[in-house]
């Protein structure tokens, strides 16, 4: 059996929202022409690649949020939550490519 935080994320689809938001960011990069080596150190772009990071960004939080309210929340979840997101998006990135 999974973790139940785990087992939230999965049955209610709590990833979904992150990763549509994820990949609208990944395609304003692209369409603006940036590529990975420049995302480390970005400071300037269009306000829709801003707009679109914010949205991944709020995205993860309202997630994390979901599982504090509902007390799925402790300090190992942390760590297993981020790693967990991380890996996600990081499949992501190679659908997606800059």
């Amino acid at each position: 059996m999974r973790e139940p935080w785990l087992e939230y994320i999965i049955r209610f689809d709590g990833v979904d929202e992150i990763e549509k938001s994820f990949i609208m960011l990944r395609n304003e990069l692209k369409k603006n022409n940036f590529k990975e080596e420049d995302l480390s150190s970005m400071s300037s772009g269009p306000a829709s690649i801003f707009v679109a990071r914010d949205s991944v960004i709020s995205s993860i939080d309202s997630l994390r949020n979901d599982l504090k309210r509902y007390g799925l929340w402790d300090k190992d979840v942390n760590s297993n939550f981020d790693s967990y997101i991380s890996r996600k998006l990081s499949k992501l990135e190679e659908e997606y490519p800059l």
